[in-house]
């Protein structure tokens, strides 16, 4: 089944799905809790979230919204972990009576971007999955750790200082 399909089975009425990608702003408006739940993070955090996730990140859907002041990310989990996240001022979920407004994961992203803000930086394939509860609840912890975080960012100066002394030598 490939992203689209998977998205549109979400709604009781999957063309009515397509329909809305198809009319401008070629945005559609999928309920979320269904087959996937929506963890909301600034886009910073969220970055760190998609870089302790690992392999991980490049197998979980996630769709980028381009608004002011920050883009904002919105990673698909696995239905029912909001209801097993901890309550936290720094994500937001979407789940069961919420909607995801998203585009095709098929669409353009630079076309989508010029007509509503939001690309899928990693789009629903049929193929990847939402993140797993217990992997994404890791990857968050670890990335709202200040000093794991610190020590990565030094790791990588470390790396990045170590190849331009290399290359000048």
């Amino acid at each position: 089944m490939d992203g689209e399909r998977w998205l549109a089975a979400c709604h009781t009425d999957p063309s009515a799905i397509r329909a809305q990608w198809a009319t401008a702003p070629h945005l559609a408006s999928i309920p979320a809790g269904i087959r996937f739940d929506v963890l909301r993070l600034l886009q910073p955090l969220a970055l760190n979230v998609l870089w302790e996730l690992g392999d991980v990140a490049d197998k979980t859907p996630v769709l980028e919204e381009h608004c002011p002041p920050r883009p904002v990310l919105y990673l698909l989990a696995e239905p029912g972990t909001a209801a097993a996240w901890p309550p936290d001022a720094h994500s937001t979920w979407l789940t069961t009576g919420h909607i995801l407004t998203c585009p095709s994961p098929d669409a353009d992203a630079i076309a989508g971007v010029q007509r509503h803000a939001f690309l899928w930086r990693t789009p629903p394939d049929g193929i990847r999955q939402p993140a797993a509860t217990d992997l994404l609840l890791t990857a968050y912890r670890h990335a709202r750790d200040p000093e794991r975080q610190a020590a990565r960012i030094r790791a990588a100066r470390s790396v990045f200082w170590g190849t331009q002394r290399a290359r000048h030598t």
